[in-house]
């Protein structure tokens, strides 16, 4: 019974709240203890501890903490809630607009720590000015007050930290995500409701936003009154709405993407740079193009699907540089394939001005040179063949003349012996009819001619075929089986009466040529409607 009478004399504690033009953050809290006779419990160090409820109850507790006041000689104590030893929670970050509030007291008569409920009373005043104290009602707030806003001009605003470098420094390491930003009112007048996004400024004209679309399910980058980047399903389109691969570029007035590589690719420990690296690795579809480029233009002078320049380097510089990686059971491998697709005089699928060097070996189906005509050459070409044999034969020719005994000897170059083997010879006698043969057969880089009369002109032709190393491995093969993949298919199949479907499958079909053309559907401008910002 005693403690029962304890405690219905400790529900008397009374909470004073008081307030001032200077919100203190603090709130004054005054009480009378009395034991379970009802006697003032005088001269004593007792213990209190004060929990602050955030409601509507139960609610929640914000902040806990404990004070052990000394009673006078009538019982009394005065305390300051936000002043005593914290137990849990921070009073100074406690949000007092979100709704009402409750102090809960617990009481120790012996200044320990075996509490007793006295119950929960409700603050009205006191945490109230304090949220108006920070709005610009009063205190010393850095916030001033415009009307229903609030503005704050001298300094900069951090979140989540205490040392922002920015006007607003937002730090959230620990959440998901630095800033959320909502919306239930579309920016543009032409989308349904939902759409987020951030608007940028400079000297109060508009420069740029960015936005959520719920309707196309993509985020969009304005800039300067236009569209120029869309993000959709983990793919980027600058340009397009809506992007087709990874990367989509689109642009009709200059070039599409301009990349520069500076230093090392990976690590400092490699020497590839690429400023453009392009990797396909796709199992399931028919063309699979590490770099595809188109370029298609009835107004420019020139168009460059993909263009390239290589040099400044101390070793090796390629504009373009292509490696065939072909498996066993591929049909070709090629590492840079041309085709001359399009009904103009001069199509090419490939042309170079400039030295070539092939270290392998090269078939065609015919070839020539071409040069301007000697004796027209502002309005002619003159085309020559070339000979054309099934060994790799060399060709050595001259003239020489007999001596009074009728010989000559006829020096080749110093490699021949070292580079030729099964020669060939021709004699033709010039300006008068007489005999020639050879004397003796090529040894040691020579032969010699014998003509039946003295001082006569012979004109001399020497073929060999070639010896060397690269040779001798290489040697051409003048009929071969058509691979399986090439097996009822022609090279040239329109020369035979057969459709061009008839051809070897070595490039891309004229008819699956990708063009990734995609006409975006431009957004409403939101800037027509102001009053949607």
């Amino acid at each position: 019974m005693k403690k029962l009478r304890l405690l219905l004399f400790a529900a008397g504690i009374t909470i004073g709240l008081l307030a001032s033009g200077q919100v203190p953050q603090m709130i004054d809290y005054q009480g009378m203890a009395r034991n379970g006779a009802g006697d003032p419990i005088a001269n004593s160090v007792i213990s209190l501890r004060l929990t602050v409820w955030e409601g509507p109850l139960p609610g929640f507790s914000v902040y806990s903490e404990k004070h052990t006041p000394v009673t006078n000689s009538y019982g009394l104590f005065h305390l300051m809630i936000g002043d005593g030893s914290v137990l849990s929670g921070n009073f100074a970050a406690i949000n007092w607009a979100h709704g009402d509030f409750y102090v809960q007291t617990e009481i120790d008569p012996s200044g320990g720590n075996s509490f007793i409920d006295m119950g929960i009373s409700k603050l009205a005043t006191v945490p109230f000015a304090f949220y108006a104290g920070s709005a610009g009602g009063g205190g010393s707030s850095p916030w001033l007050p415009n009307g229903p806003d609030i503005y704050f001009n001298t300094g900069y605003v951090a979140i989540g930290h205490d040392s922002p470098i920015e006007h607003l420094h937002v730090d959230g390491a620990g959440g998901p995500a630095n800033v959320l930003i909502t919306s239930s009112q579309s920016y543009y007048q032409a989308d349904s409701p939902g759409n987020t996004g951030l608007w940028m400024k400079e000297n109060n004209a508009d420069m740029a936003y960015l936005y959520w679309n719920p309707p196309s399910q993509a985020v969009f980058l304005y800039e300067s009154e236009a569209q120029t980047m869309a993000w959709k399903g983990n793919n980027v389109g600058i340009g397009p709405l809506d992007p087709l691969v990874k990367l989509h570029v689109e642009y009709e007035n200059s070039a599409g993407v301009l990349a520069e590589a500076i230093g090392n690719m990976y690590s400092t420990g490699q020497t590839v740079a690429p400023a453009v690296w392009g990797f396909s690795e796709n199992h399931t579809c028919d063309i699979s193009q590490g770099v595809a480029g188109h370029a298609y233009s009835t107004t420019s002078l020139f168009n460059e699907g993909i263009y390239g320049e290589g040099g400044g380097g101390t070793n090796n510089n390629y504009g373009v540089y292509g490696v065939g990686l072909g498996q066993s059971g591929s049909s070709y491998s090629t590492a840079i394939y041309g085709d001359d697709n399009g009904s103009a005089t001069n199509n090419y699928a490939g042309w170079f001005s400039g030295d070539v060097h092939i270290s392998g070996t090269l078939s065609k189906s015919g070839g020539t040179f071409k040069i301007d005509h000697p004796q027209d050459p502002a309005n002619k070409y003159l085309v020559h063949s070339f000979v054309e044999s099934p060994d790799m034969m060399n060709i050595y020719n001259g003239n020489v003349t007999t001596d009074a005994s009728g010989m000559a000897n006829v020096e080749l170059p110093a490699y021949f012996d070292a580079l030729n083997i099964d020669f060939r010879y021709q004699l033709t006698v010039i300006g008068t009819f007489a005999q020639a043969i050879i004397m003796d057969e090529i040894s040691g880089n020579s032969f010699t001619i014998q003509t039946d009369k003295p001082n006569v002109k012979v004109s001399w032709q020497v073929t060999g075929v070639r010896n060397d190393a690269w040779a001798q491995e290489n040697r051409v093969k003048v009929e071969v089986d058509k691979g399986s993949v090439e097996k009822g298919l022609y090279m040239h199949p329109e020369l035979f009466g057969k459709s061009a479907d008839m051809g070897l499958k070595v490039g891309v079909p004229h008819n699956e040529h990708i063009t990734y053309k995609a006409k975006p559907v431009q957004e409403k401008d939101p800037r027509a409607e102001p009053n949607q910002k």
